[in-house]
């Protein structure tokens, strides 16, 4: 029997330990070595995360889960942003526009085109930018109100504009209102203030173009007004395009962050 027994043969070889027997008072399962993770009932899968740990979702008083308005932000990006590089486009060729203005004003015959023809784009998107504003501003504005929040003047955003210069205070003050102190107002001064800025300048274009002609008499007394037609049109581009750097950044934040209860 001692011939044939492995161990006797193989001295530095150890039997193998004997496994612990089951026991139902140990709490273990069938086969189970070590005892579970404290809180985790033997058996059980791995409890799930903790709730808050991922996005959550806002609600409103009624318990309605609130939308944020992001595919009309985008839209109203889209716009704003083609009508800006629009504007650069134009202000490229507004030297060559106001040499052919006075060549027909002299001749009386048109034989070149004036300016380029994606101006002509730029009324159409700017009332696209108008109504996709107003339907951005109008989704938040719902939005805050169904939170308990009262965000200032209803529909400002629709009809403010047409408002003689109370306008001006009336559009960012009714945005601020709904947007609420989460939002950076730098953005919203930023983007209101070059904004104007731009659309003076274009205005000081505009008066150039008019003030070649004597309005009592329609004739055509000063063609050197339209030197400053080309600066005016470049500075208006130019402002446009800050202007839609400050709305990208005010744009993104308030959607995101005006469902906020803090805000």
């Amino acid at each position: 029997m001692t011939e044939n027994d492995p161990f006797l043969s193989n001295p530095g070889a150890q039997p193998p330990a004997e496994q612990p027997k089951y026991h139902p008072a140990s709490g273990l399962n069938p086969g189970q070595s070590h005892a579970p993770a404290p809180g985790v009932i033997p058996g059980a899968a791995a409890p799930s995360p903790a709730y808050g740990t991922g996005p959550q979702v806002p609600f409103g008083q009624d318990g309605v889960p609130l939308e944020k308005p992001k595919g009309l932000a985008t839209g109203l990006l889209a716009v704003t942003g083609a009508n800006a590089v629009i504007g650069l486009i134009v202000a490229t060729t507004a030297s060559d526009a106001a040499d052919a203005i006075i060549e027909i004003l002299e001749t009386g015959t048109t034989t070149t085109s004036v300016g380029s023809p994606l101006g002509n784009l730029s009324l159409p998107l700017t009332l696209a930018a108008y109504v996709l504003y107003g339907l951005w501003m109008t989704r938040m504005r719902r939005n805050r109100e169904a939170m308990g929040a009262r965000p200032g003047l209803p529909g400002v955003e629709w009809w403010g504009w047409f408002v003689p210069f109370a306008g001006l205070i009336l559009l960012p003050l009714g945005a601020r209102k709904v947007v609420g102190r989460t939002t950076s107002l730098a953005l919203l001064l930023g983007w209101w203030l070059t904004y104007l800025a731009s659309y003076a300048a274009g205005l000081v274009g505009a008066a150039a173009i008019f003030g070649v002609f004597d309005w009592e008499t329609g004739e055509v007394v000063n063609t050197a007004a339209l030197d400053s037609y080309p600066a005016s049109a470049w500075a208006s581009a130019a402002l446009m395009l800050v202007s839609w750097g400050f709305l990208f950044g005010f744009v993104r934040q308030a959607t995101e962050r005006h469902v906020d209860p803090q805000a």
